[in-house]
């Protein structure tokens, strides 16, 4: 949905797939304020670039909550996108596939 929100309908001549995932793991937090300053702005900094690749390459954890930049936190403050790190030994272990299921958009919603 972040997808959408940011690049509009361009994301309909995809193929997607909704996944629904259960996480075993606890997953650290961060608030805005923990984030880079400039990571809301559109396009998006290098800032926020270099802050995922730390956080992925340090394998700090398998998964990390981040505020949405798109979805006010002062509005939806349970509202999040969780990060995954394929590559940090414990992710796979600690995730199970519930469901998944095809999305498609439709175009004429979008003008």
């Amino acid at each position: 949905m972040e997808l959408l929100a940011i690049k509009g309908p361009v994301v309909a001549n995809g193929s997607w797939v909704l996944i629904t995932i259960q996480i075993n793991a606890d997953a650290p937090h961060l608030m805005s304020e923990d984030l880079p300053p400039d990571w809301g702005r559109r396009p998006y900094p290098t800032s926020t670039q270099a802050f995922g690749t730390n956080w992925a390459q340090r394998m700090m954890s398998p998964f990390l909550k981040v505020p949405s930049c798109r979805i006010p936190l002062s509005s939806y403050p349970s509202e999040h996108n969780l990060l995954i790190n394929p590559l940090h030994p414990e992710a796979m272990k600690s995730m199970k596939i519930i469901a998944t299921e095809e999305v498609s958009f439709e175009l004429n919603e979008w003008g």
